[in-house]
């Protein structure tokens, strides 16, 4: 497993707090800058084991939270299903933890979803600088 792997596997694991078993970590691919639709761009886009997609994007601005969020949360959860992954997380990684969480967590328990759907927000000297653009 390459250094960048072990980064992700680490972050996943610890930060996000996901039980997957070890073998599902045999496989990882991570995307930088992915487009989706109405010009959202994700900062990371992570595909562990063929089970567990994660979408990272940063997010300082409430209203863009607001805005983005349902957008987000359906994209995600539409090519989960479509991959046939078992999982969706999440994650929004800011310098604001405390305004940015209040606001998406109010959203994201209004938002019709699954149990296999998770939000995460993180701070940004959380994400580690290995999952950044290569």
């Amino acid at each position: 497993m390459n250094h960048n792997k072990d980064i992700i596997k680490t972050f996943v694991k610890q930060t996000l707090g996901c039980g997957c078993p070890e073998e599902v970590f045999e496989y990882i691919d991570c995307k930088s800058n992915i487009k989706l639709k109405n010009d959202i761009l994700l900062r990371n886009k992570i595909n562990i084991g063929n089970r567990l997609l994660i979408y990272i994007i940063e997010a300082n601005n409430p209203s863009f939270i607001k805005n983005s969020l349902p957008l987000l949360l359906s994209a995600g959860i539409k090519e989960r299903d479509s991959l046939r992954f078992n999982r969706f997380r999440l994650v929004l990684i800011t310098d604001k933890v405390d305004e940015i969480k209040e606001v998406a967590e109010s959203l994201f328990n209004t938002i019709n979803k699954d149990e296999k759907v998770h939000l995460h927000v993180v701070p940004k000297d959380k994400v580690p600088k290995g999952l950044s653009s290569p």
